[in-house]
């Protein structure tokens, strides 16, 4: 025999293959199933089958070594003669001797060339497909067996006639019942030997076996009792293949599905062996048409079925090691070829030196792909993986983020020496060294469910990222007991899903908090309406949400543009509702947050909803933060001047958080400077607050634009800010923010009122 690549079999020589494989040729020489022929009254004892001529085309189609093969059909061929002398010819030398010597040397090459037309023998790595089996049914199953009976025709030259006819009929049906029975279940059993059984959802329980076996048994019996009730009549006694075909087929099938190759092989081949024994009653009425043609039914039969069991077991093998393939990849990301989180919930069912889980961070990751594409970002990625190989287990999650599982060994430091790796590591891009900075998180679990891994690299995740958010480059720990940050960051997860809904559903409150003048413009009733517009979400529950909870996740979710859409919505709506109260409305301030700024899809809807606006646009006034506004300076710029030039009012708040970025700011088109209330709120004490208001007011005088007090609570701050000389004030010493629904109804109101 022949490994995968063709040579002989480690540890055995020419010669050792010759004298196992040839007296494996001459064992199987000795096992027949006999049955008497009459030929044109020749009686004649013969057998229905010889598994050595299996086993000689199995070794032309494994063994590259031509002298192998000549060395098995040589021992074959003095088996044959050892026979025929002692037992046929007396022991005197004939001439069938010498015909039998050219029969073997043709039936060497014939067998050569068979196998080489089936494509064999094979090298390293081929297995058996399911194209081959068509070649095999057509070359060795049918055209291999009829040149040999042809063959046994030509004894024709030293015996009679009737014996050449008599040798032709059984060497067809011999060979062609041993190679089906031998060849083609030895060469896949070989060559397919090292596979496991292929996985199948088909028959996974111990009873499946027990079943079926049960079942051929009752078929068996069921057979023999109707052969029992008809003894008179001339049956044969021994059932047949026609009886129990089909529950043999379904144990037949449990094998191919379930058992390794070289068991499911085994099975196949001791059943066929096992059939053509069966059959032999029947094939002593072969010298008959009806009994020549019930024979060659058998032997079709016999073929469909190996044919049938090898196409399942091909097939499902096929199947088996696709789904393999499949589960492979999706064990690894497609564009970088590392392992992901799905392949480190499988390894953590293996056990871990440490239960610790590290989450590394890249900053600048997002830059890297979008200035040189994914091929880079997967240099990257590959070469900061090499980078700690032998430290950590590295699972790719994300663009520049990590799971980490600690190696085998007891470093102390294991994770300050992984960031110093990743953190001194130059990645060649393009020519040009770079260095990603790195932050890391690491959490401690205890177990190995698919929850707990999962809560352990949501905590590690959310200490990186603290970790950049602090500009932190040593390690963040946290332990098993340490349960606030993982209860904390499910809450803004819950919250934010929530605040989604609202937002979708439409469930969204506005109130209103005044704006006065310190310096009243105008008297009587009503007094003009001037405030700020407040954003209150409502819960599925009913309740009400604040800012603190909604605004925070829905800017970390993305969604800010889309709170400032549905803000302006319900607000044109109320207004809408009491027209009335239109005329009154002098300075309605509504928040943008900084998405929204840098949003082109948001530009477009406000300008769709702002064509439509109830109010003239001099009354609407946009508030953004300083921080978005600095931050977002070039897109700020664009969209706020949009909006002056319709003539709506630009306000920056909470001026005074990002003073030093006060040069920036001349590019921003501003009427308005709301001064943030952590300063107004102490600025009657006349200390460093004040002196922050006294300088915001110069600053506002500069550019031209109105100040407005954040957070006036009380009467002393109310003189004090006059004095600076604030334009506006806002706060609870005017009034606590109120549904804008109430306002907007006590506004048309007094109108009413005023004109009666």
């Amino acid at each position: 025999m022949a490994d995968h690549a063709g040579q002989p079999v480690r540890g055995l020589g020419g010669s050792m293959q010759v004298l196992l494989l040839g007296g494996m040729c001459l064992l199987l020489q000795q096992i027949p199933i006999r049955y008497r022929i009459d030929f044109f009254g020749e009686l004649a004892d013969a057998s229905l089958i010889h598994l050595h001529t299996g086993l000689l085309l199995a070794v032309a189609m494994l063994v590259r070594d031509a002298r192998v093969v000549a060395g098995c059909f040589v021992l074959t061929f003095a088996g044959w003669t050892l026979r025929q002398l002692y037992l046929f010819d007396d022991g005197q030398p004939s001439w069938t001797l010498a015909w039998g010597a050219a029969s073997y040397l043709f039936q060497y090459g014939w067998t050569r060339l068979c196998a080489r037309w089936m494509g064999w023998p094979r090298m390293a790595g081929t297995g058996v497909q399911r194209g081959d089996l068509m070649r095999f049914a057509a070359i060795g199953l049918l055209l291999y067996p009829i040149v040999i009976a042809l063959l046994g025709f030509s004894i024709a030259l030293v015996n009679t006639p009737a014996v050449a006819v008599s040798a032709a009929f059984q060497m067809f049906f011999a060979k062609q019942f041993g190679v089906a029975v031998v060849t083609l279940p030895l060469v896949i059993g070989w060559q397919e030997r090292t596979l496991p059984a292929a996985r199948s959802t088909i028959g996974r329980h111990w009873m499946w076996p027990v079943v079926l076996g049960l079942g051929l048994a009752i078929s068996l019996w069921a057979a023999m009792q109707v052969r029992q009730s008809f003894g008179g009549v001339s049956l044969p006694s021994a059932p047949v293949l026609m009886d129990y075909r089909f529950a043999l087929l379904l144990v037949l099938a449990w094998c191919m599905l379930r058992l390794p190759p070289r068991w499911a092989m085994l099975s196949l081949s001791l059943t066929l062996l096992l059939l053509v024994g069966m059959v032999a009653g029947t094939a002593e009425y072969a010298n008959t048409p009806v009994g020549f043609f019930n024979l060659l039914h058998i032997a079709a039969e016999m073929n469909i079925l190996l044919l049938a069991m090898l196409y399942l077991w091909l097939t499902n093998r096929d199947r088996s090691a696709l789904a393999e393939q499949l589960s492979e990849e999706t064990l690894r990301d497609q564009v970088t070829g590392l392992p992901n989180l799905k392949a480190l919930r499988g390894r953590m069912e293996r056990p871990l030196p440490r239960t610790e889980l590290g989450y590394l961070l890249l900053d600048q990751t997002d830059t890297l792909v979008a200035g040189f594409g994914l091929d880079t970002q997967a240099q990257a990625m590959n070469a900061t993986a090499r980078r700690v190989d032998d430290l950590v287990e590295a699972y790719y999650v994300g663009t520049g983020q990590f799971a980490l599982l600690p190696r085998p060994g007891r470093d102390a430091d294991l994770w300050e020496r992984v960031m110093a790796r990743v953190e001194h590591a130059e990645i060649d891009v393009d020519g040009e060294p770079i260095r990603l900075l790195p932050y890391l998180g690491v959490a401690a679990f205890n177990g190995a469910h698919a929850s707990v891994i999962d809560r352990a690299v949501l905590a590690a995740s959310h200490l990186a990222f603290e970790a950049r958010q602090h500009g932190e480059l040593r390690p963040r720990y946290s332990d098993i007991g340490d349960t606030q940050l993982w209860r904390t960051h499910r809450r803004q997860l819950h919250d934010a899903t929530e605040a989604l809904a609202s937002l979708r559903s439409e469930r969204v409150v506005l109130y209103f908090q005044p704006i006065r003048d310190l310096v009243e413009d105008m008297q009587g009733e009503p007094r003009p309406l001037a405030g700020e517009v407040l954003c209150r979400l409502i819960d599925e529950r009913g309740d009400i949400m604040s800012p603190a909870r909604f605004m925070a996740p829905l800017e970390a979710a993305g969604r800010g543009a889309e709170l400032d859409l549905a803000v302006m919505r319900a607000l044109f709506r109320l207004l809408r509702k009491t027209p009335a109260a239109l005329p009154h409305c002098r300075e309605i301030a509504i928040n943008l947050t900084g998405q929204s700024l840098a949003s082109m899809s948001f530009q477009v809807e406000l300008r769709t909803l702002l064509a439509g606006s109830p109010l003239p646009m001099h009354a609407l006034c946009f508030e953004v933060t300083e921080t978005a506004a600095i931050s977002n300076t070039a897109a700020a710029s664009h969209l706020l001047a949009d909006l002056r030039a319709l003539g709506c009012h630009i306000a920056i708040d909470d001026f005074g958080t990002g003073m030093q970025s006060f040069a920036r700011l001349r590019e921003l088109p501003v009427d308005v400077i709301k001064i943030d209330g952590s300063f107004v709120r102490n600025v009657a004490q006349l200390g460093k607050d004040y002196a922050v208001v006294q300088a915001s007011v110069a600053v506002a005088k500069a550019f031209g634009a109105v100040t407005v007090a954040e957070f006036v609570e009380d009467e002393d701050t109310e003189y004090c800010l006059r004095r600076l000389g604030v334009h506006r004030v806002q706060g609870y010493l005017y009034g606590a923010p109120r549904p804008l629904a109430d306002v907007l109804a006590e506004t048309a109101a007094e109108a009413a009122a005023s004109r009666e």
